[in-house]
Order: structure tokens, then C-alpha cells, then sequence
């Protein structure tokens, strides 16, 4: 099972959101707003988790899409 998910695209991608957020907005504010994301709505709820499921579907689905500028857009 853990080979099938190294070779899912769509899990890199989403974890390529993670990055893209991290930079934008700095280790220290990212982890905050992970954290905060986590404790206040959970996992699957978190703002952050939720930006990047939503970029994993539209991956899935072929959108074209400039993954940075859609982070950027949503985090500001």
C-alpha cells in the first residue's frame, strides 16, 4: 500500500500545497495556522487541509491552475 502511495501524484500535490503555504507564510505563522486550524475545526476541517484537498481534486480533475497564485489568493 505504501508504494501505491508514492507513486499517487495527487498526494504530492497535496503536500506540494503544504510547501507552497509554508513559504508564504513563514515557518513560524504556518505551523500557528496549522495548529490553530487543527485544534479549533480539526483535521479535515482545518483551513490549510481544506486548501489543499481542494487543490488535490481540482489536480485530479486535470484543472489547470497556477497552484502558487491560487494559495497566495486564498491565504491573503
Amino acid at each position: 500500500i505504501m508504494r501505491d502511495k508514492l507513486r499517487n501524484e495527487a498526494i504530492h500535490f497535496h503536500e506540494l500545497i503544504h510547501v507552497v503555504q509554508w513559504r508564504i507564510l513563514g515557518p513560524e505563522q504556518f505551523l500557528r495556522s496549522y495548529a490553530d486550524g487543527l485544534e479549533r475545526v480539526g483535521y479535515k476541517n482545518s483551513p490549510l487541509e481544506v486548501m489543499a484537498y481542494d487543490a488535490e481534486a481540482a489536480f485530479t480533475a486535470n484543472d489547470i491552475f497556477d497552484a502558487e497564485k491560487m494559495v497566495a489568493q486564498k491565504l491573503s
